[in-house]
C-alpha cells in the first residue's frame, strides 16, 4: 500500500482529474489539486468561463468540435491561436495568420481532442506566476527564440530565455501576482499551480492555469522557487507536506 503518490504527469490521465480520481477512490494521498479542480482546469473553455465571469481579462475565444469553421469570428485580430480544448504542453497548438488557414489548424488540434479552442491572438509578453501555499512566487517573463512558446520552446534547453523576476514596474508586478492568486482560488486549486498570462497594452490577459507545473531542468516553477530561496528538494518536500494536510 502506498502512503503517497507524487504525480508528475502531463496531459490526459495526468492533469485532467483521472489519476486524481483513481487515487482518491483508493484512499491514496497525492500532490496538488483534487479531481474536480484538475478536471476544470484542464478544460480550457471551462477555466476561461469561470475566471471571465469574475472579471478577469482573457482573449476572446470560440469553441468548436467541427473541422470546418465557417463562422466569422468576432475578433479584433486577424491572427488566431488554435489548440485542443483539453490538452497540455502545447500539444496540437498552432498560430494561424489568415482565416482561410484556420480549418487546417483545427484538423491538427482535433487529432488530440474532440473539442478545439480558437482564441484571438494577443501579441504581448509571455508572463507566468507560480503559486505555492496561497503565496505567489517570483514572476517570470518568457522570451522564446522562435517567438512562439510551443512544445520545443518549453522542453528544449536554450530555446527560451527566462527573466526572473520579470521586468515589470512595482504596481504591475504586484497586480499580476494578486491576479494569479485570485485565479488559483477561483478554480479551487490546492497547494500549488502556475498561472499564465499575456501582457499587452498595459493589461494582463489570462491564458490558462497548470495544476501540475513542470519540474524538469527547463521548468518554470522550480526556477521561481529557487529565486524565492527554495532548493528543488525544499520545493518537493513542501508540496508533499502541504498535500498531506489537505
Amino acid at each position: 500500500m502506498h502512503d503517497f503518490v507524487f504525480i508528475a504527469l502531463h496531459g490526459s490521465f495526468g492533469e485532467d482529474g483521472v489519476i486524481q480520481s483513481v487515487l482518491s477512490k483508493n484512499n491514496i494521498a497525492f500532490n496538488g489539486s483534487d479531481e474536480d479542480s484538475s478536471r476544470n482546469c484542464f478544460n480550457k473553455s471551462v477555466t476561461k468561463e469561470i475566471v471571465m465571469k469574475q472579471g478577469v481579462l482573457s482573449p476572446k475565444y470560440f469553441q468548436t468540435s467541427s473541422n470546418t469553421c465557417n463562422n466569422h469570428l468576432d475578433f479584433t485580430s486577424e491572427k488566431y491561436i488554435v489548440k485542443p480544448n483539453s490538452q497540455g504542453s502545447s500539444v496540437g497548438f498552432n498560430i494561424v495568420n489568415k482565416f482561410e488557414n484556420l480549418n487546417d489548424a483545427i484538423d491538427i488540434a482535433l487529432d488530440f481532442d474532440t473539442s478545439v479552442l480558437i482564441e484571438e491572438f494577443i501579441d504581448g509578453r509571455e508572463i507566468t506566476v507560480p503559486i505555492l501555499e496561497n503565496e505567489p512566487l517570483p514572476v517570470i517573463e518568457i522570451e522564446p527564440k522562435s517567438g512562439i512558446y510551443d512544445y520545443k520552446s518549453k522542453y528544449t534547453a536554450g530555446e527560451s530565455k527566462y527573466i526572473c523576476p520579470a521586468n515589470l514596474n512595482k504596481d504591475k508586478y504586484q497586480f499580476v501576482q494578486d491576479c494569479a492568486l485570485s485565479v488559483h482560488k477561483m478554480l479551487d486549486c490546492s497547494v500549488y499551480s502556475r498561472v499564465d498570462f499575456k501582457f499587452y497594452n498595459d493589461n494582463f490577459y489570462f491564458l490558462e492555469i497548470n495544476t501540475l507545473p513542470g519540474m524538469t531542468e527547463t521548468s518554470l516553477f522550480p526556477m521561481a522557487a529557487e529565486r524565492h530561496g527554495f532548493s528543488f528538494k525544499d520545493v518537493i518536500n513542501k508540496i508533499i507536506k502541504l498535500s498531506l494536510q489537505k
